[in-house]
């Protein structure tokens, strides 16, 4: 049986503006049309409304008055405002006051269509206590410091809490950003051992020659500049945890005594002959594809069989995208806290699209430098495309063409001149406020 389409309330005091809306939308939702304020507000008393698209100059009562009807009569449902671009000011008020987002006209239909989809994805997601404003809500933390509401980092948030419960060793795999460390740090403090030490390391960061005395520690005289007797990293994290990051990196003799080191629970000094017992819990992590490397023997199969006990395959950002503009507002209040003298209040529905369309291949760590990029360069309230980097913004200018190969030349001569006009159209608008004249 399938599920009920969620219900749009669609507010204009023009009758076009409303069967264009209601054409528009109508493959992804019951659409409600009401022909002014006062008929909107009492529709909102009635009706089990999700997303609310409502003009701002109404003759009856305006747009800002039904955003607040609509937030004392249905809290939960995200409230998009439509407004001319001499009324921006107002507008940016409206997202103080709870708006999810506003349109500039003239737009797109498409435009309205691809806001709209994120607000139903918003208001399906976003329970009665707003995790956006508290930031503390479980449903925002898919674990202790991983923040992520999609079903894949539930998923995720699942199988860290039952590994962490146990004593294995843990393997983590993921891409570079994507938030390795954080799994980990998750691990430990879901584990009986969250009250001893978590002693990171970085196998990618520290020469190979000095790794071994870091890990394993040494005796004085075993080397030059050995001058006193030097406790290791697993004797350091003696009863906690060890964490190796970028493990795939570690050279092949090293992974022969970390091997030993996990099954013997036991580690030798450089410069000694006699083992000292450690009790660590070692949870490893790496973005290189270990199986590949053991079958083209860059990595130990003995070592890979004795980390690979309980794997968490990290998603890439890409694989998760409804957590996107989740996190990108998340970084942004984050940020704009370090900015003085300056206000920041959201992005607006082209800067949004262009985040939710783009590979990042950086992952999570892309993204909030992205946003910090935008926040430092832009000079409005709210984080527009020309703010971010250019290979994001790139994905706005191409985003939604099908590949010109596959068209013919005039086809894609003139589909080059429409998005031209358009781009310049639009610009002139927003220069002029508005005024066509």
């Amino acid at each position: 049986m399938s599920q009920p389409l969620p219900t749009v309330l669609v507010v204009d005091d023009r009758p076009n503006m409303l069967r264009l809306l209601q054409k528009v939308l109508k493959r992804d939702a019951r659409v409600l049309a009401a022909q002014g304020g006062s008929e909107a507000i009492r529709m909102l008393e009635s009706e089990a409304i999700s997303v609310v698209i409502c003009d701002l100059k109404m003759p009856d009562i305006d747009g800002i008055e039904v955003l607040k009807a609509s937030k004392e009569l249905r809290p939960d449902a995200q409230f998009i405002l439509m407004t001319a671009y001499a009324s921006v000011a107002t507008a940016v008020d409206a997202m103080r006051l709870g708006a999810y987002d506003y349109l500039t006209k003239p737009f797109e239909p498409e435009a309205v269509r691809a806001v709209v989809l994120r607000a139903l994805n918003r208001a399906a997601t976003t329970p009665s206590e707003d995790p956006d404003e508290t930031g503390t809500a479980e449903n925002v933390e898919a674990l202790p410091g991983l923040i992520g509401r999609s079903p894949v980092m539930r998923e995720l948030g699942g199988l860290v809490r039952k590994i962490a419960a146990s004593e294995s060793t843990a393997l983590i795999m993921g891409e570079t950003g994507s938030g390795k460390e954080r799994i980990a740090r998750a691990l430990h403090s879901l584990s009986p051992r969250r009250a001893q030490r978590f002693i990171a390391v970085n196998a990618a960061a520290i020469p190979a020659e000095l790794l071994e005395s870091e890990l394993f520690g040494y005796a004085r005289g075993s080397f030059s500049g050995a001058t006193r007797d030097r406790a290791g990293l697993f004797e350091e994290a003696h009863k906690g945890v060890l964490f190796l990051d970028e493990i795939g990196e570690m050279r092949p003799s090293l992974q022969a005594k970390l091997t030993r080191a996990i099954e013997e629970r036991a580690v030798r000094r450089l410069g000694e002959s006699r083992e000292r017992a450690v009790d660590v819990r070692l949870i490893a992590a790496t973005h290189r594809d270990l199986s590949a490397m053991v079958k083209s023997g860059g990595f130990r199969e003995d070592l890979w069989y004795r980390l690979n006990v309980a794997l968490i395959r990290v998603p890439a950002l890409r694989e998760r995208r409804a957590d996107i503009e989740f996190l990108a507002t998340h970084f942004l209040r984050e940020i704009a806290g370090s900015i003085p003298d300056r206000r920041l209040s959201g992005f607006t529905s082209e800067a949004q699209a262009a985040l939710g369309r783009y590979a990042w291949p950086g992952n999570v760590r892309q993204l909030r430098s992205a946003v910090e990029r935008a926040c430092v360069v832009g000079t409005n309230e709210r984080i527009d495309v020309e703010d971010l980097p250019p290979e994001v913004m790139d994905t706005a200018e191409t985003s939604g063409h099908p590949d010109l190969a596959a068209l013919t030349w005039q086809e894609a001569s003139d589909r080059a001149r429409d998005d031209s006009a358009r781009r310049y159209l639009l610009g002139v608008l927003k220069r002029h406020s508005g005024r066509i004249a």
